[in-house]
């Protein structure tokens, strides 16, 4: 299996507080009144050990909307501590303001970013500079090999 260095932490630490977040807010919805169909419904996925399954599909989730290649460039321009605003990202990816606006919407639904809606500040999260970290890290490594591999080719 393979062993995620550097990002590991905030990969780990993102994914958790996402999926954390999502089950409270489940959870809390199933304690109304109203909601009689999945009430217990936490306990028994913890107890039956799924809670995995939900992490699993969070991040597959993450890595596919992270991963095209318009969000990434967001993703880029994204940083845990220092909010930007939707016209940044705009010029950044070339996007009008409905495009960047569903972008982010996207990434914040799956947990890479957090959106302030009464400044329209921006910020990523740890879950999307460790994505960013290990991206960038791996296709460093990729591209050495690749340079290494072809200065042995015959010329």
């Amino acid at each position: 299996m393979l062993e995620i260095t550097g990002p590991r932490d905030a990969i780990l630490q993102g994914l958790t507080d996402r999926v954390r977040t999502l089950l409270r807010a489940l959870d809390r919805q199933d304690r109304l009144e109203t909601a009689q169909a999945f009430v217990g419904w936490l306990e028994r996925e913890a107890e039956a050990g799924r809670l995995p399954d939900a992490a699993r599909e969070l991040l597959l989730r993450a890595l596919r909307i992270g991963s095209d290649p318009v969000n990434y460039c967001l993703l880029q321009a994204l940083d845990p501590s220092v909010p930007v605003e939707l016209p940044v990202l705009m010029e950044r990816a070339g996007l009008d303001r409905v495009a960047a606006s569903e972008r982010v919407n996207d990434l914040v639904q799956v947990g890479l970013a957090t959106r302030d809606l009464v400044g329209d500040q921006i910020q990523g999260t740890p879950l999307a500079s460790g994505l960013v970290i290990f991206i960038e890290g791996l296709a460093t490594q990729v591209g050495e090999r690749l340079r290494q591999a072809l200065a042995e080719l015959p010329r």
